[in-house]
């Protein structure tokens, strides 16, 4: 019995320096999948709040002639990137872009038609601002699984003016 202890000693050291490695790059895999997902949700809700923000940039002199509501083009467009450029800059040096230039190369479409969105593809019977964006982030704990620590979120949003 008691050969057989001592033939045993020391295995579990072995499993533990086997294992660590993997259960740290688990580990690192796991936070970094969380603080990707936590920055998608945190980019979405901006890009939602953009076209809400765009949408308030209603045509005056259709409203007062009592004709459906039409969005102003270059205001809504205007706006949608100013607000955006304003609120990325909130979420830290995660980006590695600056908001402004984020906001810049945004795609941002305004439709006064119905139809279907072309960046959401759903279908839209009143004016409708959408935004899309590829936002380059920087996830450090990505370079231990071997992957570049900087990916790129392409996410989009949209609003519709109600009144």
């Amino acid at each position: 019995m008691r050969t057989r202890r001592a033939g045993q000693r020391g295995q579990v050291a072995v499993y533990a320096v086997l294992l660590f490695p993997i259960l740290m790059l688990t580990l690192a895999l796991v936070l970094a999948v969380g603080t990707i997902e936590g920055l998608r949700t945190r980019i979405r809700a901006q890009l939602d709040m953009a076209a809400l923000t765009a949408t308030q940039a209603l045509d005056p002199s259709a409203l007062a002639a009592g004709e459906p509501p039409r969005l102003q083009v270059g205001e809504a467009e205007r706006l949608a990137r100013e607000y955006l450029a304003r609120n990325l800059a909130a979420t830290g040096d995660v980006l590695a872009a600056t908001s402004s230039e984020i906001a810049a190369a945004a795609e941002v479409v305004v439709s006064n038609a119905a139809g279907t969105d072309p960046i959401t593809g759903a279908a839209n019977t009143t004016p409708t601002v959408s935004i899309r964006v590829s936002a380059p982030a920087r996830i450090p704990l990505l370079g231990l699984a071997g992957i570049g620590p900087v990916i790129t979120l392409s996410i989009d949003g949209s609003a519709s003016a109600r009144t």
